[in-house]
């Protein structure tokens, strides 16, 4: 586990009786959407969390930017403003970002953004870039059992030209982007009809 979650879980054990357990079968996402900005220094990029059934207390991941840009702030949204710690640190995995509640308590609502990173990617080149995830890990607690939750990395890609960027979603904080997978787990441009399609974690069939 990370250093932030793991001081989390020592913290949790001292206080409570608890079961432990890891899973890879949950309805939980985490995941970034890339904001649109006028200003190329102050890109936004917010950390989603949609967990419509299970509660979070604690998420972390580490996040890899081109070479020659950088984090300038990041500020918490109304989910975990009030509530949360926001640790980060810059490591050979990438920029590492812990938001985590030293009282137990889950973010609020269900789904948005948690967090927003303001990116500076004035000084890039021309070109083509990605931005990725790995390492992305949650914690949940109910009834006295604590559960860690692992995702899948991510990786979005846009294009640098002139002075503005492309192939980036154009969202406001606090809005989700339309995901749609099969039950293979395969990433679909649009919903199949007659099919059962995962659509921002949820099933749906058209």
């Amino acid at each position: 586990m990370k250093k932030i979650l793991t001081s989390l879980l020592l913290g949790l054990v001292a206080c409570l009786t608890i079961t432990a357990a890891e899973t890879d079968s949950h309805d939980n996402r985490l995941y970034i959407a890339v904001g649109e900005s006028e200003d190329l220094s102050q890109v936004p990029i917010y950390l989603h969390l949609d967990n419509p059934t299970i509660g979070i207390t604690a998420i972390e991941l580490y996040l890899t930017l081109p070479e020659g840009a950088n984090v300038g702030s990041i500020e918490p949204t109304s989910r975990s403003a009030a509530s949360h710690n926001i640790t980060t640190d810059d490591t050979p995995n990438g920029y590492f970002v812990s938001i985590a509640s030293e009282k137990i308590k889950n973010f609020d609502s269900t789904d948005g953004a948690v967090c927003t990173l303001y990116c500076d990617f004035a000084t890039l080149a021309d070109g083509n870039y990605t931005i990725s995830t790995s390492g992305v890990f949650a914690i949940g607690v109910a009834d006295d059992i604590v559960t860690c939750y692992t995702t899948d990395g991510q990786e979005e890609q846009f294009t640098k030209n002139e002075g503005t960027m492309t192939g980036i979603d154009k969202i406001a904080p606090n809005t989700g982007s339309l995901e749609i997978y099969n039950l293979q787990g395969i990433r679909l441009n649009e919903p199949q009809k007659g099919q059962i399609n995962i659509i921002n974690g949820k099933k749906v069939i058209l």
